[in-house]
């Protein structure tokens, strides 16, 4: 404390912005599946409708699963394993 008295130097803490990297990584730990339940299932008219419908689901689970989001391509199987015992109502 002497010296710096003597050399006019006043102890200062060092402020400077904190990394964020790492709490976007937890931040991508998490995902928002709500947007998949608010979609809904739509009623069907025809066997066709609902393969295609199926098609779609079972795209959006492959992009789900390679973009590592795999709570999003869990729910989006199980929706598709649903609909999959549908596929007897029009038979």
């Amino acid at each position: 404390m002497a010296y710096n008295e003597v050399n006019g130097i006043t102890p200062e803490s060092i402020i400077r912005p904190l990394e964020m990297s790492l709490a976007k990584i937890v931040e991508a730990d998490y995902t928002d599946l709500t947007d998949i339940e608010a979609e809904g299932v739509p009623d069907f008219k025809s066997q066709e409708e609902l393969d295609a419908y199926i098609g779609k689901l079972e795209r959006d689970m492959r992009e789900a699963a390679k973009r590592f989001e795999f709570e999003k391509a869990a729910k989006l199987r199980d929706t598709i394993k649903e609909l999959r015992t549908k596929e007897f109502l029009f038979a």
